[in-house]
């Protein structure tokens, strides 16, 4: 089975299923699950969007999409019903910029919940562990960061005590500490995530927040990676070389694991550049793959 990861949406959602369709259609496979590794940009109007996102966003149409699929319309929503027949739901935990209590109030106690109309983009609380494509799956979203972002106390705890070796994939939000220096110099990541990394020892950690691909790291037989910003911003003001006027999918924001032979590898082809604009063209990429679907079955 493969599992595909995607690295933070930030609210390009119309992007990120185009890139899953063409992953299949340039690979000739299906994929058994897809998991985002928070950062959905999950607001449900632009009034509760924080000020971040919201100045973002400005400069960048694409990262409304998300509310265009809370309420899809016409084309839109027959290209989301279209989608959902060739592509399995988007599993996605808490990142730092989401509306944590829009998501709380979904749930109603259930740990996985759609968050839109069509389904397509399923909210895993924090702590849950799950069955992913036959693979046991633990979730736990936000940043160690003093404040209404910082990693749920509870949801910690309660992975902390989970058994060592009997959770095969950790997904994160943030990333162990140390695992690479800021814009300014300075080391990034978790100490916390650190501890349930080496507590957990599960065989592969997926995270994302830091906007580009590191990895493969090693903790113990742990093996990590993380992710790229699934679209650039036309304008970095800090890392010109990553100016992104077309919004592109980038490279490395994509990754899929084979979890028969347990190897993952980042997407990094050049037909990802064809997934870009300010508006995606979801309805003639689901158009393309469903074409595509069926002559691969006669």
């Amino acid at each position: 089975m493969r599992i595909a990861f995607v690295g933070d949406v930030h609210g390009c959602v119309l992007h990120a299923l185009g890139a899953l369709l063409a992953w299949q259609d340039n690979c000739g496979q299906r994929l058994d699950a897809v998991i985002q590794v928070g950062d959905m940009g999950a607001f449900p109007s632009l009034e509760r969007m924080d000020q971040p996102s919201r100045r973002f966003a400005a400069e960048n149409p694409a990262q409304h999409d998300l509310f265009r699929m809370l309420a899809p319309t016409g084309e839109l929503e027959s290209a989301i019903r279209r989608a959902m027949t060739l592509l399995p739901p988007v599993l996605f935990v808490s990142g730092n910029h989401e509306d944590f209590e829009w998501l709380a109030g979904l749930h109603g106690g259930a740990g996985v919940v759609p968050i839109d109309p069509g389904g397509a983009f399923h909210h895993v609380a924090c702590g849950q562990v799950i069955t992913v494509a036959g693979q046991r799956v633990a979730f736990l979203g936000r940043i160690e960061k003093p404040g209404k972002m910082d990693l749920d106390a509870a949801a910690y705890a309660r992975l902390m005590d989970v058994e060592p070796g009997s959770v095969d994939v950790l997904v994160t939000h943030d990333g162990p500490y140390g695992m690479g220096r800021d814009w300014l110099g300075e080391p990034v990541g978790s100490p916390k995530l650190s501890r349930l990394i080496a507590r957990l020892r599960p065989r592969l950690h997926v995270s994302g927040h830091y906007h580009h691909a590191n990895g493969p790291r090693h903790y113990g037989p742990t093996v990590s990676f993380a992710l790229a910003q699934l679209v650039y911003s036309k304008v970095n003001r800090h890392r010109p070389d990553q100016d992104n006027p077309q919004q592109r999918v980038t490279p490395g924001s994509i990754g899929v694991l084979d979890t028969e032979t347990f190897l993952f590898e980042y997407v990094n082809d050049d037909w990802l550049a064809g997934v870009c604009g300010d508006e995606f063209d979801l309805a003639g990429a689901t158009a393309r793959s469903a074409r595509d679907y069926r002559e691969s079955r006669l």
